[in-house]
Formats: C-alpha cells, structure tokens, sequence
C-alpha cells in the first residue's frame, strides 16, 4: 500500500524543522498556527518528539504520509512506556459466528454479492524496527496549537476564537448513534467503510466505536476507535483508521488521537498503525469493512483490528480514573462536527432506509460483560439526530450473520 516515492531523509527533515521560522510557517499551505509562542511550541514539540531516534528506512504511504522505521527502543511511546506493547496471550472473547456466507440485510433494495474480507496489511519494517507515521511542523501548522492538533472537540476549542468562521452556536457534532448501558470490558463490531465529501479545514465526519466510564463523575474517560475524514489532520480526504482515548473530559491536554501524546503504547511491527489509510465501499458495489474493538486485559485497553492486537492504552494513563478497570457504557455509529452552518455527509452521506450496498452500517455489535464472555449488544438510540440530514436504523440480535446492527448516516445540510 505504498507509493515509490522517496521521502527526505528524517535527519535532513529534522534539520529543516529546526531551521523553520514562524514567519516561513505562517506561509505553509493551510498553515492556521495562532502566534509566534504557539508555533515555537509545535516545533519544540517536533524536535523533541525525534530527539534520538533515526530512520533505518522511510517510505511514503499511497495517501502521502511518511513512515519511518525506527528502532523499536527510540519509538517515542516505547520511551514512554519502558518499550512496546507485548501482546496478550489470548484475544478478546468471540461471538459465535455462522460459517454461511453473509446474507445482504432484507431492506436492501437489490441482492448484492457478500463482501469480501477486507485486509490492510502494513507494510513490515526491517528486524529491530518498528513503523512510526513522520508527525511533520507543516501538518501541525494546520492548527491553531498543539493541544489542537489531537483535541476531538476542536470545532468548540475554536468557537472563541477571535477568527472563528462562525458563531458558537453553529459549531459542534451531531451523532446518529445506538449505545447500551453495562459495565463492560470493551466490545467490537464490522464497521463498514464510506468516503464522504468533508470540506477542508471546517468539517470532519466519523463512523466509530466508544467505550465510556465516569458518566455520572467528574471525570469523563474514553477508549473510541474507527475510520474518520479529516482533511486539517492528514492533508487529504481518504478515510482513516483511528484510535483516540480522553481521560479528562475532552480537554485538549488530556486528549489524543492515534499515536500522539505517547499516551498510545503500539505493538511492534503491528498489522496496521493508526492512522493508516482504508479502503472504501462502492455504491452498489463491493461493501469494504473491517472488525475492530477494545479489550479491557493485562491491565491495559488492547486495540484489535480484524483480531490483530495492534496495541494499547495503558490502565496507569488513565491515572486512577474509572478506565483504569472498565467501562460503563458502548457506543456505535456516526459522528460529525463542522467549523461552518454547513453539516457534511454521515457515513455514505446516504439515508439508514437506503440499506445495504448504499448507506453506511455497523454489524455483529457485540460487548464484553465484566462477568466474561462476549454478548451481542443491545441498542438504543442514543439521542440521534433525525430529519433530512441523518438517520438511524437498529436491529437487535437479527442472527448470526448480522447479529445487532444498525445502518445510519445522511447528506448533511443546513438545519441539523
């Protein structure tokens, strides 16, 4: 999944970074950095991400991002953590699955043919090394600060800003999602893969999993993962794979997504980084999905991707919150956020009573009970958004080869 374009050198790349004044940066394309400190900071925050580490190798991905192999001890979460993850012994629990090929949901408007198994295998660094995404000053500058640069809640943060591109009350998210409360130790589901239209710099849009605890507390704590379009963050509108977690209510500082922040402890050498590019579904055509979820073991929430630990979020980041041991609620379904009065496309950007082959859908929902086991969820509508913007459609416990699913999503628009 790589281009045969060859990167600059990291060494050359650092020395760049380090020779990059504001008034170069201010000039970037997109660059949105708010002040002369702020910028200072992003590049501070650069250098001493890479303070050591060199590439035994770099190659650039088909969407344009950088990977460098470094070695697996100069990773910076490994600096961190004292190393990489070690996967589990054992994986998380399993739905009983049938052995039937998948059968369309019966609201589809025509038979389509099963869809494939789907695999993003990334690309495997030389021995001793592990792969890390090339976190460069141009993507950062895209942001008005660091703790910008991987806060969820970004339309908010900005709403005060003195050059916002709208009134506060226009920012925000809109979810078309279905949730159950149970204490659990994470769960999973097939999520299903769109590329919707999002505007540069102003919306991004998200089909994703979350695990919550801290509901009812002072401290609001999450593990979430999926695929999202956010052009500001990767420079393009693929599709990406994430995996984000706050353990303090959002807040910028507290807050990251994929590998930044080091809060992220990754496997080596793992089956696919966050971050990495997806494929996509087509309309009436091949549906592209991929498994993923949490798993609450070993102390730490394990990320997995088509049953690949690709690591995890250790117990001790969560500093004693109500993460560091289980959750309390899961979440499936869509998300958008936007800069603008303007609401971008959830999903396939297509209706939930489109159905398969045309709207966006999550299937073989499942939790894992803190009693053991995994279960197929029951849902909810967690408040969604309805009307002519977004859906929602949940079926619960339809059998084995969908299980709890739900199809969801919408075009957007104006009043949402």
């Amino acid at each position: 999944m790589t281009a045969q374009l060859s990167p600059q050198p990291l060494d050359a790349f650092l020395r760049s970074v380090a020779s990059t004044t504001y008034e170069e940066a201010r000039r970037l394309p997109g660059a949105a950095v708010a002040s002369s400190r702020d910028f200072d900071e992003l590049q501070a925050y650069v250098m001493d991400l890479y303070e050591g580490v060199s590439a035994v190798e770099s190659y650039v991905e088909t969407d344009g991002q950088v990977v460098d192999c470094v070695p697996e001890d100069a990773h910076p979460a490994a600096r961190r953590w004292g190393g990489l993850a070690v996967a589990p012994d054992q994986g998380p629990p399993q739905l009983a699955e049938s052995d039937e090929p998948m059968t369309p949901d019966p609201r589809s408007r025509e038979a389509m043919s099963p869809p494939p198994q789907n695999v993003l295998a990334a690309r495997t660094a030389p021995a001793g090394t592990t792969p890390l995404y090339r976190t460069t000053l141009s993507g950062l500058c895209r942001f008005r600060t660091l703790a910008a640069s991987s806060a969820k809640e970004r339309p908010l943060d900005l709403a005060a800003s003195a050059d916002a591109a709208a009134p506060a009350a226009a920012l925000g998210k809109r979810y078309a999602t279905g949730e159950q409360n149970i204490p659990c130790l994470g769960g999973a589901s097939r999520i299903n893969v769109w590329n919707p239209f999002a505007a540069a710099s102003n919306q991004s849009t998200f089909s994703q999993q979350w695990y919550y605890a801290g509901l009812e507390g002072p401290i609001l704590q999450t593990v979430e993962c999926g695929w999202h379009v956010d052009i500001t963050k990767y420079g393009n509108a693929t599709p990406h794979f994430f995996v984000f977690a706050t353990r303090r209510n959002y807040e910028p500082d507290h807050s990251f997504y994929n590998e930044a922040g080091q809060a992220f402890q990754p496997v080596a050498n793992p089956y696919v980084r966050p971050g990495a590019p997806l494929a996509v579904s087509q309309s009436n055509g091949t549906q592209v999905e991929y498994k993923m979820g949490f798993y609450f073991t070993n102390n730490a929430w394990w990320l997995y991707f088509d049953d690949h630990p690709i690591g995890c979020y250790p117990a001790a980041w969560f500093n004693g919150g109500p993460m560091a041991t289980s959750a309390v609620r899961a979440k499936f379904g869509g998300e958008v956020g936007t800069l603008i009065t303007q609401w971008p496309p959830m999903g396939s950007g297509r209706h939930a009573s489109a159905g398969f082959g045309q709207a966006a859908y999550q299937r073989l929902a499942a939790v894992n009970p803190v009693s053991g086991g995994a279960v197929h969820a029951t849902l909810s509508d967690a408040g969604s958004v309805s009307g002519p913007c977004y859906s929602l459609q949940i079926t619960n416990n339809s059998g084995p080869d969908w299980g709890s699913y739900l199809f969801f999503g919408g075009p957007g628009g104006n009043s949402c």
